[in-house]
């Protein structure tokens, strides 16, 4: 089997292919892959992030995909559903997502990045210059919360939350009676955790079920409440969204997954509209999952998968491209 790795040679990558290329003699194993790259057509299997689409329409011979990353979205399904190519991703970062989607909501409530600012500017708040109950912060103990999607992001943040005495409802797509670990319960209607809660977090993935769940409507009737989203952004109407916030509907809004993305170089607004100028507004630059100890683990339970592949013929993880997670 010829398997080629995209992933930068410079990096925890190199010793980890070593590691394969030692314990998988047989197969060809080429680094360092570019998307010109003469190879790509006779590869049999890519390791890979984010690349072209038009690598995938050379890659012919392709039979599988190990990505070291979860969201599938990217992917040209369509394609490789016809090809019948297996895509094997890792779910390695869930609890780093959600420590982000905590920090985010802890963030807001505990107003520091307004003290911060303000303080670099030499301007204070609070008891020791006579300010009253106007400079108060909120705690988020023993507030109610919404965790829209019950996977592993879920149940991390649920048991993060627990920490705080917060009560958690759930609310899934798919039905099933078994509550999960750290969950008071599970709402068989999205929009009844909703109503149920003043924060509400969405962990779900992005599908063809999934877009726009959060339509104009839906944002128009959450008076008070505070929106977390480190599932993507095309889940939540972007107009709607802005319109909520800056009609002081929604409380606030703490965001890691944006809905434009630069094309090229560092600099771009994350959205069509000014959602980065709003004051009650929590800015995460789509880095929910990248932390060195995530990057750590993906990397590890790619290898997991691409050894048992190897051995047995089938992955660990494998994603659902139909369903497109």
């Amino acid at each position: 089997m010829k398997i080629g790795s995209f992933m930068p040679l410079n990096s925890v990558w190199g010793p980890a292919i070593k590691q394969l290329r030692d314990e998988f003699p047989q197969h060809a194993w080429l680094e360092g892959l570019k998307p010109e790259s003469s190879e790509i057509g006779s590869l049999d299997a890519m390791i890979a992030g984010r690349i072209p689409l038009e690598v995938f329409e050379r890659a012919h011979s392709l039979k599988t995909l190990f990505q070291p990353f979860t969201g599938v979205n990217h992917l040209p399904a369509s394609l490789l559903l016809e090809r019948n190519v297996e895509v094997y991703n890792v779910h390695s970062n869930a609890f780093d997502v959600a420590e982000r989607a905590l920090a985010m909501t802890l963030a807001f409530y505990g107003r520091l990045i307004e003290y911060h600012n303000d303080l670099r500017n030499e301007i204070w708040h609070g008891f020791w210059v006579n300010r009253g109950a106007e400079d108060n912060w909120d705690s988020i103990y023993g507030k109610t919360c919404a965790i829209l999607g019950t996977g592993a992001i879920g149940v991390a943040l649920a048991k993060l939350l627990k920490a705080f005495d917060c009560t958690v409802y759930g609310w899934r797509k798919s039905s099933t009676a078994t509550v999960p670990e750290h969950f008071d319960a599970i709402f068989p209607t999205m929009r009844e955790a909703i109503d149920a809660a003043e924060i509400v977090f969405i962990a779900l993935p992005a599908t063809a079920e999934t877009e726009g769940l959060f339509s104009k409507e839906i944002l128009a009737g959450m008076k008070g409440k505070f929106l977390v989203n480190v599932g993507r952004g095309s889940i939540v109407n972007e107009e709607g969204l802005y319109e909520a916030l800056k009609n002081g509907i929604l409380k606030g809004a703490a965001i890691d997954t944006w809905y434009t993305y630069p094309k090229t170089g560092v600099i771009g607004a994350p959205s069509r509209y000014p959602i980065h100028t709003l004051s009650n507004v929590i800015l995460s630059p789509h880095v929910g999952g990248s932390t060195n100890q995530a990057t750590r683990r993906a990397v590890d339970d790619t290898l997991k998968n691409i050894r048992a592949f190897l051995r047995t013929g089938k992955g660990i993880w494998r994603a659902d491209l139909s369903r497109m997670y």
